[in-house]
């Protein structure tokens, strides 16, 4: 901010509208008083002369948070100061450190893509033969949210009140998180029902490069927060102890062309994948996920396996239509 204010021309028009400010365990101390209306107290060293003491009044969930730290169950690492609309606020980091099985006994594995926002399947190290509980998540309240709020966008534009633009982004954001926050929090019940799981994504980084099609299944495809997902899924699996692992593009490559039955490479069309050489028809966003599964059990010597069954699901069952109304 210092150096903004001394580099900013005379006649700009840029602001300041956010300012925030770090300070990490050194610049800080939090305590509990027994003052009853303001227990909480935050010690700001501002610099090495001056300090400032600051009342935190917290929600009741970040208060039980903030208990829990107390007791030991989470660590303070850095405290940042924001300030919005006249008012501060104090966005407390904290870490845990959690232990995750050694040699996990089921992999769980997660694809994403444009139709379906997210699949599972599981594979257990007993019976590499045998992908358990497919289970789909389409996402389809986050699509709506989008499409509602560029539609309310173009709208605003065309009026120019640039200023509710703006003000929506924050509020499309918020649903957008929500939503996805219930996503991950099925997607790590559904592992924690299985013995030591390990969950496998692939690592995007550069997905959105590679995915080439039509001007419209473009714009729905990167409009769907992908990575956002993921990074709710990491910390939310680590914090129930079940190991999150990243397989490479090159891990990864052909696991929506490939047949996971029998390993022919075809061409796929439509929402099933069907093998030319071994016949088996399959749904195409299942059949890459379990092809997801096998890259990592390889990696991890697990051994050989033979042609595998079908998934529990494979015989008919219908991918859920809302991320919030699977029942696990």
């Amino acid at each position: 901010m210092k150096g903004f204010e001394e580099n900013k021309k005379e006649n700009s028009i840029l602001r300041l509208k956010r300012v925030s400010i770090r300070f990490d365990r050194r610049c800080y101390n939090f305590s509990k008083t027994t003052n009853v209306l303001t227990p909480y107290w935050l010690t700001l060293s501002l610099n090495r002369r001056e300090r400032v003491s600051l009342p935190i009044v917290f929600g009741e969930k970040q208060r039980e948070r903030i208990e829990e730290t107390f007791r030991g169950k989470w660590h303070f690492t850095t405290v940042e100061m924001v300030k919005r609309n006249g008012e501060w606020y104090a966005h407390f980091v904290l870490k845990k450190t959690v232990e995750v099985p050694d040699e996990p006994e089921t992999v769980i594995a997660i694809d994403r893509g444009e139709h379906n926002l997210a699949v599972a399947v599981a594979i257990s190290k007993n019976n590499l033969n045998k992908p358990m509980k497919g289970q789909f998540w389409r996402g389809e309240e986050i699509k709506r949210i989008r499409g509602l709020y560029n539609h309310i966008r173009r709208s605003l534009q065309k009026k120019k009140l640039l200023r509710k633009v703006r003000e929506l982004k924050g509020e499309e954001k918020r649903k957008v998180n929500q939503q996805l926050h219930i996503v991950a929090n099925e997607i790590v019940a559904y592992a924690k029902q299985f013995t030591k799981p390990v969950i496998v994504m692939e690592n995007l980084n550069g997905i959105r490069d590679n995915f080439k099609r039509s001007k419209r299944l473009n714009k729905r495809f990167h409009s769907l927060p992908f990575r956002k997902l993921q990074t709710i899924i990491e910390y939310k699996a680590l914090l129930e102890g079940i190991e999150v692992r990243y397989l490479t593009k090159k891990e990864t490559r052909g696991t929506s062309k490939t047949c996971h039955k029998c390993g022919h490479v075809a061409q796929v069309k439509g929402r099933q994948f069907r093998c030319p050489k071994c016949g088996l028809i399959y749904n195409r966003d299942l059949n890459a996920c379990i092809n997801i599964a096998h890259a990592l059990t390889r990696g991890m010597g697990w051994g050989s396996r033979e042609p595998p069954e079908l998934a529990d699901e494979a015989g008919g069952t219908k991918p859920q239509l809302n991320a919030g109304s699977l029942a696990l």
